[in-house]
C-alpha cells in the first residue's frame, strides 16, 4: 500500500502557512504584551511568568497537534510548513526563556 500525498497538499499548505503565520504574530505579541508589566513588583513578574508559560504551552501543543494531523491526513506539504512556521518560532520563544 503507497502513502501518497494527497491532491490539493500545495494549497493546503500555502492556506496553513497564512493562518499559522497570523497565529504566530499574536502569539509573539501575547509574549510581548505580557513582559510589560513585569519588573515592577513580584506579583507582575509571577503573573508574567505564568503567561508566558501558557503561550508556549499552546504553541506547543498547535505545533505537535497540528503536525499530527496533517500526518494523519497525509498533507506532508502542509506538516511540514506548519513545523516550521509554527515550530521554529516556538524554539525561539523556548530560548528566550532561558534568559
Amino acid at each position: 500500500m503507497e502513502r501518497r500525498p494527497r491532491e490539493h497538499d500545495g494549497l493546503i499548505a500555502v492556506l496553513v502557512g497564512l493562518l499559522d503565520v497570523l497565529v504566530v504574530i499574536v502569539l509573539g505579541f501575547g509574549m510581548v504584551a505580557s513582559g510589560i508589566g513585569a519588573g515592577f513588583d513580584e506579583y507582575a513578574d509571577r503573573r508574567a511568568d505564568a503567561a508566558q508559560h501558557d503561550i508556549l504551552v499552546f504553541a506547543a501543543w498547535l505545533a505537535g497537534g497540528g503536525f499530527a494531523l496533517a500526518a494523519v491526513l497525509r498533507h506532508w506539504k502542509t506538516g511540514v510548513v506548519h513545523l516550521l512556521v509554527v515550530g521554529l518560532p516556538l524554539l525561539v520563544f523556548l530560548g528566550l526563556q532561558g534568559n
